[in-house]
């Protein structure tokens, strides 16, 4: 790898091309961000109505977008020490636990509970990345 290379994703900045909080990237991963978070959202009906299938395939889908995106707007390849970056991984401690307890334990409170704590991380995470 050159350095020094402007085209290079890896160069040391100076005179770079590639930028990657650039505004058409910024905006992709905000669509995908807000995609993500309205199909999360159709969640407590798949809890009220006792569809652990679902839960888990709506999490699969929604879950991995989210992370990949927050982690993103978190700027996590520039600090994982940061406030917003620990948020986005408790919040993502929380989507795993909703998927194991609503998509594999079947414990429709704790998965409505944990639905809750997620969203609030979420809110919470939002706030720190002025989103």
């Amino acid at each position: 790898d050159n350095p020094s290379n402007p085209y290079s994703q890896f160069s040391d900045g100076k005179d770079a091309v590639y930028n990657k909080y650039n505004e058409q990237e910024m905006s992709r991963k905000r669509a995908q961000l807000d995609a993500a978070v309205k199909r999360l959202e159709k969640t407590p009906e798949l809890i009220k109505t006792k569809q652990a299938q679902q839960i888990k395939a709506n999490l699969l889908e929604a879950g991995g977008t989210l992370k990949i995106a927050m982690d993103y707007f978190s700027k996590a390849s520039e600090s994982r020490d940061s406030p917003q970056y620990k948020k986005a991984r408790e919040f993502s401690q929380r989507i795993s636990d909703l998927g194991v307890s609503g998509g594999q334990m079947k414990r429709w409170e704790t998965a409505a509970q944990d639905y809750s704590d997620s969203m609030k991380l979420l809110g919470e995470w939002k706030q720190l990345v002025g989103y």
